[in-house]
Formats: C-alpha cells, structure tokens, sequence
C-alpha cells in the first residue's frame, strides 16, 4: 500500500511537470491533458509491453490513471498562477523526484523478480525517463536525444548503485532511500551547475 502511494505521488508530479512546462498560452484542455497523461504514464507503458505484462498497469490499476488525469486537470488550471511565479525550479524538483523515485521502485521490483541485473537497470530507467522524452517532444523542446545534458545518467547510475547494493546486502528499504537521494541530488546539481558531456564523449 505505501508503495502504490508513493507511486501515485510520482505520477501527479509528472503530469504536474508536463503541465507547467507547457509555455504555449491558447492550447485546449485536452490537449493538455493528453500531454500530463502521457508525460505520467508514458515510460510504464512502455515497460509492460517491453515485458509483455498480461494488463499495462494502469488499465490492471485504474488509480494510475485517474491520478494522472487529475493532476493534469489541477495543472491546467493553476499553471498560470505558476507562471506568476516563475515555476521553472517547481518543475525541475517535480522532474527530478518523478525519475528518481519510479526508477528505484522499479528496479527494485524487477531485482526482487529474478531478473538480471541489466533488465532491472534498463526497465528502471526506461520508467523514469521515456515519459520525460515524450513531453519534451509533444512542448517542442530540446529532449535528452539531442543535446549534452546528463538526463539520464543520474537515472542509470542510481539503479546500477542499488543492483549493486543489493548484491551487497544492504537493507532494501536503506538502499531504497539512499540510491532516491542520489539520483534527486545528483539530478538538481547537474541543473544548477549546468553540467554536460565533455566533447570527448561527445559524437564527432
């Protein structure tokens, strides 16, 4: 139960992420609520047809997408308010506990499975980051495909430090709480230090 709770919370900061991102003044509310539903649910999707799960889990949960639903529709209507203020940081710590928490949660998830490591690894960073892409695309903004911003790196090193922490030992709620925090400090440092990839990793 605490677990489905923490996972609603991530999806309502998602679609809240994807709702105030949205600067293009004029467009309709289901256009809007397409974006946050999209935004929220999008990587999980894709996962379960990855995985070929017998119900995608928003159709096995309905609260999944009610939750994301609402929160779009609660976005739409305070976004400009939002505005006001100059919500961009309200989007990136939104942004960043959306990733962090669901790529852990899953992670730990597909561990606790028997599945490889790598699986649990890439299905943990799929999650978290493919919602985000798609956002970026439908707002017409620079996604992680084409431009040098550590997106999903703090993603990939967060979950591979759990894997390894699992195999380590580690109490799995400790390990759950610790590989969250990385992956939020790592993300917002890289925000506010305006970090990317040096040009030598970069595609001559």
């Amino acid at each position: 139960m605490f677990v489905h709770v923490i996972e609603i919370i991530c999806i309502c900061a998602f679609a809240l992420s994807a709702v105030i991102s949205e600067v293009n003044k004029g467009k309709d509310i289901i256009s809007i609520l397409v974006l946050g539903w999209v935004t929220a649910l999008g990587g999980g999707t894709v996962r379960d047809v990855i995985l070929s799960t017998e119900q995608v889990f928003w159709i096995q949960y309905p609260s999944y997408f009610w939750a994301a639903l609402i929160s779009s529709l609660v976005g739409f209507f305070i976004a400009p308010q939002l505005r006001k203020l100059k919500a961009e940081k309200l989007i990136l710590v939104l942004d960043a506990i959306g990733i962090s928490i669901f790529s852990i949660l899953v992670t730990k998830k597909m561990i606790h499975q028997d599945y490889a490591a790598y699986v649990a690894i890439t299905m943990g960073t799929i999650t978290a980051v493919f919602g985000g892409v798609v956002r970026d695309i439908i707002v017409n903004r620079p996604t992680m495909f084409n431009n040098t911003e550590f997106y999903a790196t703090p993603v990939i090193i967060g979950c591979s430090l759990f894997v390894a922490l699992s195999r380590l030992g580690l109490n799995s709620d400790l390990n759950t709480i610790i590989c969250i925090a990385f992956i939020i400090i790592f993300r917002l440092y890289i925000v506010v230090s305006k970090k990317s990839f040096p040009k030598y990793l970069l595609l001559r």
